[in-house]
């Protein structure tokens, strides 16, 4: 009986001494719990996500690079997991409607080739299948004017010499609704060219050897695409599809610079698509917290000085434009004159 008595007092001061660790150990663990969802929240919207960076063409281009560099340095700012996945197909269109489709979550996002997105809508081309004015725009990456230029055997030396061709001259492009093709169309309507626009290449760069062959006259593509072969005397500047002259370029006109009373609405409405560039987009009826956090993160690794001098080694440039901005951009494409849209479609097959 002593014992059973002695032993009462120590069982049940044992089972206290249990059920506090117990709940001291609860309580800390609660205490983690929230401080971890704490953490989180601090960190953002898209924390601890899976977010696919669609890119619309092959893996090795140029759109690919822009999204493979930019990728971990915005899943760092957005405390992210940034994944990119390439879906190409139907000149970027496919990986374009699966964008406009897609959960607005913050967890699909694509690059897009501004001016063929836009250009499309515009133009009513088959197999657009959103409304552009409508996509969550995070902001612009690159936003640089196109050039077209010339073979340096050929016997063109500036843009005023293809006037006094003898015979219609042959600009080449990849395909009706290829940037190429649009600034050919639309230069040759502007400027009164006797030109012919080439097609069935299967790449540009097929397309500048037509060129280099003296097959064809002059080839347009993006700035930085055309000057190496400018630089390494390969090829001769004829226009600069823009409204600012190049540093590099002196004397090359620009697009702007030969408005007239007569062209002005058209060379001013393809001014303003060239200038629409790459811009990253997310799907439309995004929370305005999760644009937000995108749009922050996105100017926060754009802007960094590092991050500009990287791209430039690269050879991609970086022409930031905030997503407000590409928002307006945007808006005025949408609304672009009546002979400028007959011209994209023109352009465009239609």
């Amino acid at each position: 009986m002593n014992r059973t008595a002695s032993s009462g007092p120590r069982a049940r001061s044992a089972i206290r001494r249990i059920l506090a660790a117990f709940a001291a150990t609860t309580l800390l663990a609660g205490c983690s719990v929230f401080d971890r969802a704490d953490a989180d929240t601090a960190q953002g919207p898209l924390a601890g996500k899976t977010i696919e960076l669609i890119v619309p063409f092959e893996p090795g281009g140029g759109y690919d690079l822009y999204a493979r560099q930019l990728a971990p340095e915005l899943g760092k700012k957005l405390h992210a997991d940034v994944v990119v996945i390439n879906k190409p197909g139907a000149g970027g269109l496919l990986a374009t409607n699966d964008v406009w489709k897609a959960k607005p979550d913050g967890t699909k996002i694509t690059l897009l080739n501004t001016v063929g997105h836009l250009g499309s809508a515009l133009a009513g081309a088959q197999g657009v299948r959103y409304r552009a004015q409508d996509f969550s725009y995070i902001g612009r990456i690159s936003g640089e004017p196109d050039l077209t230029m010339t073979a340096a055997s050929s016997p063109y030396d500036t843009l005023q010499d293809l006037y006094h061709a003898r015979e219609p001259i042959r600009a080449v492009a990849t395909g009706p609704g290829s940037n190429e093709y649009i600034d050919a169309v639309v230069v040759n309507a502007a400027l009164k060219l006797n030109a012919k626009v080439v097609t069935g290449f299967v790449g540009s760069g097929e397309a500048w050897l037509a060129v280099m062959s003296g097959y064809a006259a002059c080839h347009s593509r993006s700035l930085s695409s055309q000057l190496p072969a400018v630089k390494s005397g390969d090829a001769k500047p004829l226009l600069l599809i823009g409204d600012q002259p190049v540093p590099e370029l002196p004397g090359v006109p620009t697009l702007s610079s030969l408005a007239n009373d007569a062209n002005r609405t058209i060379i001013e409405d393809h001014v303003r698509l060239i200038a629409s560039g790459r811009s990253l987009a997310g799907p439309p009826g995004m929370d305005p917290v999760v644009l937000d956090a995108f749009r922050t993160a996105f100017r926060e690794v754009v802007t960094d000085p590092r991050y500009i001098a990287d791209a430039k080694a690269q050879k991609r440039p970086v022409s930031f434009a905030s997503g407000e901005e590409i928002d307006q951009l945007v808006d005025e494409v949408m609304h672009s004159s009546p002979e400028y849209v007959a011209l994209l479609r023109e352009a465009f097959g239609g």
